[in-house]
């Protein structure tokens, strides 16, 4: 378990670094993460602007991209497999409310914590939004603006609000 200091440190480096030159900056913004994120594959990139509520919730693999302005919501965890390529103004949200009740208003219910996977060599277009309780498949790619609500299969490419598969990448 990483220490709450190493942990403080290692945020304060994050929110810092916005000033550095952008290879130097990206360099210590990675460094930081790897302290504080579940899991740091080898190679991965977290650009300026970025948005990671629970880091201790979220796993990445080897050469994810995340690019700038994108946002990890907080509460379920969090599953990005190898070279993963997030553009910019992306929202991975893996939680939701409650509202099965009337008799009590939606705020006063809770929240459910809804796990999200990706899985190896996906790419998000631009401003893609991911729901929780969602896994997206090897190989797959989710175009620009879309709202993945359910699971997408391997190789797919699917856009849309909803995200439909419009069609599969060749062998």
């Amino acid at each position: 378990m990483k220490s709450k200091i190493a942990r403080k440190i290692a945020r304060t480096i994050v929110l810092l670094v916005k000033y550095l030159p952008f290879n130097g900056a990206m360099r210590l913004r990675n460094a930081a993460y790897t302290a504080l994120l579940k899991k740091a594959g080898k190679g991965f990139n977290i650009c300026d602007a970025v948005t990671i509520v629970s880091p201790e919730k979220l796993a990445l693999g080897d050469r994810v991209s995340i690019h700038e302005y994108s946002y990890f919501g907080g509460g379920g965890e969090i599953t990005i497999g190898n070279y993963v390529a997030i553009a910019n103004n992306c929202s991975l949200i893996p939680s939701s409310h409650n509202f099965e009740s009337r008799d009590r208003y939606i705020k006063e219910q809770g929240g459910v914590d809804q796990p999200i996977v990706i899985e190896d060599d996906v790419w998000l277009g631009s401003k893609v939004t991911v729901l929780g309780n969602v896994t997206i498949g090897r190989g797959a790619i989710i175009g620009a603006g879309s709202v993945v609500t359910k699971d997408v299969p391997a190789y797919a490419v699917a856009v849309g609000v909803p995200c439909r598969v419009l069609r599969y990448r060749p062998e």
